[in-house]
């Protein structure tokens, strides 16, 4: 999970085109713009894949995302990224070959075979991940397994629960209090932590990559499916737990974790003045149906 972060403008992609960040790259002129998402600009420059972040945190993330991968390569499928980072004009970005196939937005989209076959891909990668021993990260076992959740609940007191309903933040403080009790948590495995589908790749109906590995550390491997779930749906899940067990003890973890996807957007719209961001993160948490148990 990556969670609230020391967000600082950082002006330097502002001032760059895409054209001029070709040209210093020594990459064919006019890339296509993928994202302008919330962290970083992506350009796709045909073969390769660029990515510059907006703020100077994201530059310490890619180098951390670099060191990440080159430690869990080894042990997973070819289906990562090879991150190259790369100085532009005093900006370091990080450059990977395009990987095949493209975001499944809707796994709905495809044939109910294509689906089963695409879930049982899915399956296989996760168990295989959170399999591998957490020795491999940095720092692994200087990990707190409550105390991210304890700061954002920290900062959702600040400044996301006086935007919000009463009923809602009586519901929420209650889903907070119950999950920092949960021996579950105790149960710390390496995980992606943002394992939605912008992130997940296909081929011909198979999982052909995984990317972004910006969030992935020591946590909860109900993180990734509480997020898989909340890009792809809840039927589409059932068919990845045809392949890899899910508890009731995880399910309740996920119901909680895809509450804390919009508290933090809103916490995000606050701290930019992203009132994109805000308004999305406040429209979610006042829908029931995102926080059903």
């Amino acid at each position: 999970m990556s969670g609230p972060r020391d967000i600082i403008p950082d002006p330097i992609v502002g001032r760059r085109t895409p054209a001029e960040i070709a040209a210093a790259l020594r990459l064919p002129p006019s890339p296509k713009v993928v994202s302008t998402g919330q962290n970083n600009l992506v350009l796709d420059f045909g073969e390769t894949i660029v990515r510059l972040p907006y703020y100077a945190s994201g530059v310490r993330e890619l180098a951390r995302e670099a060191d990440v991968l080159a430690a869990l390569r080894p042990h997973l499928p070819p289906l990562l990224p090879v991150l190259e980072r790369r100085d532009v004009g005093g900006h370091v970005v990080s450059m990977h070959r395009k990987l095949a196939g493209e975001p499944i937005t809707e796994p709905g989209v495809l044939p109910r075979e294509d689906q089963k076959t695409f879930a049982r891909d899915l399956a296989a990668f996760l168990t295989t991940l959170h399999a591998l021993p957490v020795s491999l990260l940095p720092s692994a076992e200087a990990v707190d397994p409550l105390a991210e959740w304890h700061e954002l609940l920290r900062q959702c007191e600040q400044h996301a629960f006086p935007l919000l309903p009463a009923r809602v933040v009586a519901d929420l403080r209650q889903r907070f209090s119950a999950f920092l009790a949960d021996p579950g948590m105790s149960a710390r495995t390496i995980i992606h932590g943002d394992f939605g589908a912008g992130n997940i790749l296909a081929d011909d109906g198979r999982l052909s990559g995984v990317i972004d590995f910006a969030g992935c550390g020591i946590g909860d491997p109900a993180y990734d499916f509480a997020s898989l779930a909340a890009g792809f749906g809840d039927d589409f899940l059932s068919l990845v737990a045809l392949h890899t067990p899910i508890s009731a003890a995880m399910r309740e973890r996920m119901a909680f974790y895809r509450c804390t996807f919009p508290l933090q957007d809103v916490l995000f719209g606050v701290e930019q003045g992203d009132d994109e961001a805000l308004q999305a993160g406040l429209r979610s948490l006042t829908t029931e149906a995102n926080c059903k148990r």
